[in-house]
């Protein structure tokens, strides 16, 4: 995707998200149009204060050092491969539906980002016939939540998590040269004080453990409750520890910092709102953070809402209201076949049960 096009500023946002947005645009090079009107990539956007901006960008430098995007199958970018059915179907659906590819197009992106489905002969990938029966058949699952549940991790820190009860620190040291049993008995033992059962080590040095595999450790269903660090120095900069801080409690996770809670130094200014603007965002695009995607365009409420709209203030018959719902991939009350004129008349007379 190389433009983005809204039909107004309000479309992204507060200053403070059309900032990260635009940030975002710049740094893969893409072109952004509000109103018709093509924005320059430095030019200054509209009731946003040069501070803030810098803060913006300088936040967004952080993130992409210490959160790079993940690669997939043949070098591609990893579009965000989830732990879930929910999460291939939502991903096929906003492909599909929300940026009009083509169901040939939607498979060949999500084989090209690693995603599989199980097929008879084990995983296999996806063609534009799996994906349909994928949108039309599939059922959204309140009970299996996909890879970040954002709201119920704020609002029950992480205790819906799996194998939650058994207390995992993520303890974050210097690189020395301790051997592997010592380093980690050491580690059990700063875990087992703060009343953790177990502990994962992280360094800056270590393959596939260091700080950027914590970061997103805390993102998936691993049942890290805090984060335990034991020098401030291990950071690059203070922007990259407060960045780095914030993010992981916005997953839930609490930070200890040489055995003492991390509290915000700059609660209530202008930095921390920027600071949390800004992780939400970003978790918002690059995690598939569900407190900010919205999954109620695939129920029969909105369904019956789209049918009643059509018929009543454009006139559609029954057997073009079907065919706008088939394009628009929202599965019928039984979750299997295509609509028709009936399954439509039942829909608008309410005789479907959401």
């Amino acid at each position: 995707m190389d433009s983005i096009r809204v039909s107004r500023w309000d479309d992204l946002g507060d200053p403070i998200t059309r900032e990260m947005v635009r940030d975002e645009i710049r740094d893969h090079r893409a072109t952004l149009t509000v109103a018709g009107d093509v924005i320059e990539p430095d030019h200054p956007l509209r009731n946003t204060e040069q501070g803030v901006r810098n803060q913006v960008q300088a936040t967004c430098a952080a993130l992409r050092a210490l959160l790079p995007r993940q690669r997939g199958k043949q070098g591609q970018l990893d579009i965000g491969r989830g732990l879930s059915k929910n999460e291939v179907v939502r991903l096929a659906h906003k492909l599909h539906v929300g940026f009009q590819l083509t169901l040939a197009q939607t498979a060949d992106l999500l084989n090209q980002a690693g995603y599989m489905w199980d097929g008879v002969q084990g995983e296999q990938d996806f063609n534009k016939q799996v994906v349909h029966r994928l949108l039309q058949d599939a059922c959204w699952d309140d009970d299996a939540p996909r890879t970040v549940d954002g709201e119920r991790i704020r609002t029950s820190g992480r205790s819906h998590q799996v194998l939650q009860e058994f207390e995992v620190m993520a303890v974050y040291g210097p690189d020395d040269e301790r051997d592997h049993l010592t380093r980690s008995r050491d580690v059990q033992n700063i875990a087992t004080a703060h009343d953790h059962l177990f502990a994962f080590s992280f360094t800056p040095s270590t393959p596939d453990f260091g700080l950027t595999d914590l970061l997103h450790l805390v993102t998936t269903p691993a049942p890290v409750r805090t984060l335990y660090v034991a020098d401030s120095s291990l950071f690059p900069s203070e922007l990259d520890r407060l960045v780095a801080y914030r993010w992981v409690e916005h997953f839930g996770v609490q930070v200890l910092e040489a055995g003492k809670s991390v509290k915000s130094t700059v609660e209530g200014s202008g930095q921390e709102r920027v600071l949390r603007e800004v992780i939400k965002t970003f978790a918002a695009l690059r995690m598939h953070d569900s407190h900010t995607v919205i999954e109620t365009t695939r129920s029969i409420d909105h369904a019956r809402a789209v049918a009643k709209r059509l018929r009543s203030q454009a006139g559609y018959s029954y057997e073009e209201i079907a065919r706008h719902l088939r394009l628009e991939a929202i599965p019928t009350r039984k979750r299997s076949g295509d609509w028709g004129r009936s399954a439509v008349m039942d829909l608008v007379s309410g005789d479907v049960a959401s």
